[in-house]
Parts: C-alpha cells; structure tokens; sequence
C-alpha cells in the first residue's frame, strides 16, 4: 500500500501546482489586458494637428488605341515591358500557350511574365494583317480576335486585349504560333 501513496502524492502536489499555476497566469493575463486596454497612450510632443490636403485626382486622359498600340510594339521590341504598366489594368490576365501559367497578376507581375517574350527573334511582325496573324485568330478567335498580335520572326506570338478605356487586361503568349495553328 505504502507503494501507491508515495507516487499518488506526489501526482496531486504536480496537479495542485499546475492549477495553481494556471489560474495566476490567466488572472495575470487579465489584469494586464485591463491595465493596457484602460489607460490611453499620452503624447508626450505636442503637434499641432495638420490639416490633410484635400487631393482630387486629376483623371488621365485616356490613350487612343493607336498610341497605346505604338507603346505596345516599342516595348515588345525594346524588350522593355516594364515600361507597360501603367498601361494596364490592376489585374492582368496572362496566358502561356501550352503552360499552366498564369491567370489574373497584378500589373507588375504580368509585366514580369513578358520576359518570356525575350526569347522572340526580331524583327516583330505587329500589322495584324499577315497569313499568319489571321490563321491564329480563325483557329483561336476567343484568345486572338480583336487584339494587337505580334509574332516574331522565330515563331514566337503574343497578343494584347485592350478594355473599353484602352488600357491592357489580358496577355496572350504563345512560345511558337504553330503550337496554335499548325
């Protein structure tokens, strides 16, 4: 018997000292969340307060498609996409042909998924009007009708959705058009 007590005592002191324990530390926790919740920072400096400027941003002049579509062309052949985003919405669709890539980005991020394009071979074909242009947009006219369409001299194809204020919201990028149509 005297082998159970020993061991059963010692079980009850750890288990009065674990609540004991407990309910100082919750009843600790509490006093501080009244101490820090009911006493409001002072300042110690005394501002007088600002008045804050009233601003109305000033709407941008939509670009005309034509001037939109000549920074297009500039940046794909410059290889300076960065210089596309503010041309574009907040949210940009992009699409890599044949890829898993990659959905709705911010502008930025579509910005960064164009050097993919640095793989295309100048010079860049963006009249719209060749062969090429008009058998990519019959075999996928849901990716490529009505848009700014490139394709560079190795194959390579991109296309630019412009909205209603002329401003880019989807990307359409094809490592080779004969991905697209044979």
């Amino acid at each position: 018997m005297n082998k159970f007590v020993v061991p059963a005592a010692l079980i009850a002191i750890i288990a009065a000292v674990g609540v004991v324990a407990y309910t100082l530390g919750t009843n600790q926790s509490k006093k501080e969340a009244v101490t820090t919740y009911s006493t409001p920072p002072q300042n110690t400096t005394t501002e007088s307060p600002t008045p804050i400027a009233t601003q109305t941003a000033t709407p941008q002049p939509a670009m005309s498609k034509s001037q939109v579509t000549e920074t297009i062309i500039a940046s794909v052949k410059s290889k300076n996409y960065a210089a596309l985003e503010g041309y574009m919405t907040n949210q940009v669709s992009v699409i890599l042909y044949a890829t898993e890539c990659c959905g709705v980005l911010s502008a930025q991020k579509a910005t960064e998924q164009m050097s993919y394009l640095n793989g295309g071979t100048a010079p860049w074909d963006f009249t719209g009007t060749s062969g090429i242009a008009q058998k990519l947009i019959n075999a996928d006219p849901a990716n490529l009708a009505g848009r700014i369409i490139g394709i560079a001299s190795n194959g390579m194809a991109v296309s630019f959705n412009l909205n209603n204020v002329n401003k880019i919201d989807k990307i359409f990028i094809s490592a080779d058009y004969k991905l697209i149509s044979p």
